[in-house]
């Protein structure tokens, strides 16, 4: 379960090295988001929780490092946003953040093992009827549940009857 995880969280570093090109090779513009859909707090139901504190979506970087220290950073090209995706690393999960609006914003959080568990209850290695039961949504087309509420959806990867990998992205 831990070399799964570690290998998607290598799979998604990967990813932000590369630049944004298209098939002609031309560098694509990145993702318009607008500045007055960002707004904190609007995740409803879908925020992750690390020392008792709770954060999520479009939520400002500085105030969840002010609670949560993290472990290491890493920055590369974003292909969805002006400037560099941000990786924060820390036990069992890792944050990416991009500047919007002139602010450093959480745009993801991704569970990395299972010694991390969602407020919803949500955990690596948890079997497919209870997750489905916890989330009251079935899993659907390729292994994936995906819930959204506000700003914010809830990516859920089940192989083989067993939740393989979490992740809070922003809502499209």
């Amino acid at each position: 379960m831990r070399r799964i995880a570690i290998l998607l969280a290598i799979l998604v570093l990967a990813c932000a090295t590369v630049a944004c090109k298209g098939p002609s090779g031309v560098e694509e513009s990145a993702v318009f988001v607008n500045p007055n859909a960002v707004k904190e707090k609007a995740y409803g139901a879908l925020y992750f929780s690390a020392n008792g504190f709770d954060f999520g979506i479009y939520d400002r970087m500085e105030d969840v490092l002010s609670k949560v220290p993290a472990n290491t950073t890493f920055t590369g090209e974003s292909c969805a946003f002006d400037g560099d995706d941000i990786y924060y690393f820390f036990n069992g999960f890792e944050v990416m953040a991009n500047v919007i609006d002139g602010a450093e914003r959480v745009t993801a959080v991704t569970i990395t093992d299972d010694t991390v568990k969602t407020p919803q209850g949500l955990y690596i290695g948890m079997p497919e009827a209870e997750m489905e039961s916890v989330l009251h949504a079935p899993v659907g087309i390729g292994g994936m549940c995906v819930v959204t509420d506000g700003t914010a959806q809830l990516h859920v990867t089940v192989q083989d009857g067993t939740v393989r990998a979490i992740a809070f992205v922003r809502a499209a």
